[in-house]
């Protein structure tokens, strides 16, 4: 599986430089909730990192340690993992570079996007990450990577609760019509 050892960090570098770095939204007023959600959840990609910096530096370490899956590790699965994933990358870096072209329309600092991918899913960004867990899962399955799939499922799922309050309170009817509109997923 070396192919993974070298996927996982170019993968993982190209995603934060693209979406975090280059895309990086301006900085909006969030509710105390929200900003407790989001710092648990750069704590997930935190623990992420390490877990796939153990599986592609340190091979044998991760295989006394951290216990993996043997009954999901193969071939085929790890490449169906890679596509998940890159198709996870498409999705939130086209869900950016909309955040970032609309940039400078933002009501209260928020952004109201219906067009482009954002008529498909009312929240892309965060459909990216999952399906970028469950890809991540599938390519280092262990206890430790099926940990961070629930609960960055659980900390994704939070977040939009809160951000979709925010939304509905600062766009009024606009939103619960887009809400009406448009899948919260797909």
């Amino acid at each position: 599986m070396i192919h993974l050892r070298i996927f996982l960090p170019v993968f993982f570098l190209l995603y934060f430089l693209l979406t975090f770095l280059m895309y990086a939204s301006k900085k909006k007023k969030k509710p105390p909730k929200l900003k407790t959600v989001t710092l648990l959840n750069n704590l997930i990609w935190l623990l992420v990192i390490v877990l796939m910096t153990v599986f592609s530096l340190y091979p044998e370490v991760y295989h006394q340690y951290i216990v993996p899956f043997e009954a999901l590790k193969s071939h085929w699965l790890s490449w169906a993992a890679i596509g998940l994933m890159s198709l996870a990358f498409l999705i939130v870096i086209s869900a950016k570079n909309q955040q970032r072209l609309n940039r400078g329309s933002e009501t209260k600092g928020w952004l109201l996007l219906s067009t482009g991918i954002y008529s498909k899913s009312r929240n892309p960004v965060h459909l990216g990450q999952l399906i970028t867990l469950i890809g991540f899962f599938l390519c280092i399955p262990s206890i430790y990577s099926g940990v961070l799939l629930l609960l960055g499922f659980l900390i994704v799922f939070v977040r939009v609760g809160l951000e979709e309050k925010v939304l509905e309170s600062v766009f009024g009817d606009d939103y619960f019509a887009y809400e009406k509109r448009v899948r919260r997923w797909i």
